[in-house]
């Protein structure tokens, strides 16, 4: 009698675990909840997340607040002299000064990580480590596509791509020839293939280096 308790109590056991586990992975494979709301009040700008405590940066003197959004992890203000994000992963504000007359011509907010273009720079901001990295765009540079998803973001321009990863930081470069141009791409949640004419190069986040397929 108790040996067969001993099979029903192990048996409820496996099956709990199995339960357990099967919700973990859901959890694990859908979208994050959102963690940030960001509030302006007067001269500051606050972030509040559902730990304890306000994150707080101050504005400087004549600064204007233009945007402020926020997905998952990350939130995102733009001002009219510097870009301000925010992680709840390190719960802290980091900043980045734009130029005089930089304008935005996109941003974008993920669950894993920001992204920025202006008409001088791409902003990439790494919400695990809550840092900004900047990469320079080249005089009448075109840009011709943008590709974002979980992990990863490509701007593909005239000249190059351009790969940023939230996982490894930095963005990475691969030239283009403008003979070549690329005329298809895919994307999933941490790689990226870029089909020319005659080749296709691969982008992947984890190891953050461009590769050609053959």
């Amino acid at each position: 009698m108790n040996e067969r308790r001993g099979r029903v109590a192990s048996a409820v056991l496996l099956l709990a675990v199995c339960l357990l586990g099967l919700c973990s992975h859901a959890r694990a494979q859908g979208p994050l909840l959102d963690q940030i709301l960001v509030t302006v009040q007067r001269d500051r700008v606050f972030a509040v997340t559902p730990v304890e405590g306000i994150m707080r940066v101050d504005l400087l003197a004549g600064e204007e607040v233009l945007n402020v959004s926020s997905v998952g992890l990350n939130a995102l203000v733009r001002t009219s002299v510097r870009l301000l994000g925010f992680s709840s992963q390190v719960m802290r504000w980091s900043e980045v000064r734009t130029d005089l007359g930089e304008k935005v011509q996109d941003s974008r907010v993920t669950q894993s990580f920001l992204f920025v273009r202006t008409t001088r720079h791409l902003y990439g901001f790494q919400g695990l480590l809550g840092r900004w990295k900047t990469e320079d765009l080249g005089v009448r540079e075109e840009i011709r596509d943008t590709l974002l998803a979980e992990n990863v973001a490509v701007v593909v321009t005239d000249r190059r791509a351009l790969a940023f990863s939230t996982i490894t930081g930095g963005f990475f470069q691969q030239d283009l020839s403008t003979d070549d141009p690329v005329v298809s791409s895919a994307v999933n949640a941490n790689v990226v293939i870029l089909t020319t004419g005659t080749r296709r190069w691969i982008f992947r986040s984890t190891l953050a280096i461009w590769a050609e397929l053959r």
